[in-house]
């Protein structure tokens, strides 16, 4: 189980956390593994994979965030960072105020799983944890929202030209 999660993480100190994981859960949900479904050996297999398969998704966008992190403040110290700029401050907070409006007006599920898959960070399986939600409806929650926030922003830019 090691090595499967070492080949998926890449690193062996994630891959143990993700084997810790799985033993964690099965000690705790220890009445959810059913034999009838297939043998131990596979359900922890199944479940090793996933723990390591998040944990390598997470690490990669922790990756991503600090990447886009350090470009944007090397811009800044520049001084070429677009919104940081005199000139475009009033655009970005009417585009900031745009989206805010945008959200509000989607349904409350919509809108408190795009908060934290894109605001927060969250990975979707994080977002379905902290909500308490089935994976497969985070991502039609998700994926409905992103939708009809486009929807809403296209209409509320659209009503801008024409004034």
């Amino acid at each position: 189980m090691t090595a499967l999660c070492i080949r998926i993480c890449g690193d062996e100190l994630e891959a143990n956390s993700a084997v810790s994981d799985v033993f964690w859960d099965l000690w705790r949900n220890a009445s959810q593994y059913d034999p009838e479904r297939g043998t131990l050996r596979c359900y922890l297999m199944t479940m090793a994979r996933s723990r390591s398969l998040d944990r390598f998704r997470s690490a990669t966008n922790r990756k991503k965030r600090l990447a886009n992190y350090l470009e944007s403040n090397a811009e800044q110290q520049i001084g070429g960072a677009y919104h940081e700029s005199p000139e475009h401050q009033p655009i970005q907070a009417e585009e900031s105020q745009e989206v805010q409006s945008a959200l509000e007006r989607l349904p409350i599920l919509q809108r408190q799983t795009l908060i934290l898959a894109f605001f927060d960070g969250l990975s979707h399986s994080e977002v379905s944890e902290r909500m308490g939600l089935p994976l497969g409806s985070v991502k039609t929650h998700i994926r409905t929202g992103l939708l009809k926030l486009r929807h809403l922003l296209a209409a509320l830019r659209e009503s801008r030209e024409y004034k």
